[in-house]
C-alpha cells in the first residue's frame, strides 16, 4: 500500500506547470556503522524537477538500488538551491528507504534518510549529481538486528 502512495504522490508531483520528469542512474555505496568498506553497486529511476522560483527547485525522485545482494528503493525529496548565476546547486531533504527482501515486517524494511548534496547542469537536460544520506530511523535486517545504512550515490540525469 505504501509503495503504491509514493507512486501516487509522484505521478501528482509531476503533474506541476514547469515539472521535468526525466531518468538518472549511478554508482551506489552502501555502508553500516562499524564496517570499515561499504558495498557498491548501482542505482536507476525516475525524477521530477518542479521549479519554485529561479534559485530554488523541488526533485522528487523514486529510485531502485542494488548493492552486492540487497535491493534498495528509495524516495529522495531533495530541495534544491541554485548558487546565483551559476549552474551548480545544493541539496537537503528527506529520503525513505526500503530494503527490498523478504525481512517479515514491512515496518522494519522501511528507513527515514537525512540527504545533503551538490548538482551540476551539464547543459539544459543533463545533470551530475553527488549524495549522501545518513540514516535517521534503523531497519531491522534479519540476523543483524537494527542497522545504519548510510548511503552515497554519485550519478547522471537526463530530461525526457
Amino acid at each position: 500500500m505504501k509503495k503504491i502512495l509514493l507512486l501516487v504522490a509522484f505521478a501528482i508531483a509531476t503533474q506541476f506547470a514547469n515539472a521535468q520528469v526525466g531518468i538518472t542512474g549511478g554508482y551506489l555505496n552502501v555502508k553500516t556503522d562499524g564496517a570499515n568498506e561499504g558495498v557498491s553497486g548501482f542505482y536507476a529511476g525516475i525524477y521530477s524537477d518542479l521549479d519554485i522560483s529561479e534559485s530554488f527547485h523541488f526533485q522528487p525522485s523514486l529510485l531502485y538500488g542494488n548493492a552486492e545482494d540487497t535491493n534498495f528503493l528509495y524516495v529522495p525529496l531533495m530541495f534544491k538551491y541554485y548558487v546565483a548565476n551559476t549552474d551548480l546547486n545544493i541539496q537537503l531533504g528527506p529520503q525513505g528507504t526500503v530494503i527490498l527482501e523478504d525481512l517479515g515486517d514491512f515496518k522494519n524494511q522501511v528507513g527515514l534518510d537525512l540527504a545533503v548534496g551538490a548538482g551540476f547542469d551539464l547543459f539544459h537536460n543533463v545533470f551530475i549529481e553527488a549524495r549522501y544520506a545518513f540514516k535517521l530511523v534503523n531497519e531491522d535486517v534479519a540476523g543483524v538486528g537494527s542497522t545504519n545504512f548510510n548511503t552515497f550515490m554519485v550519478g547522471l540525469g537526463i530530461g525526457l
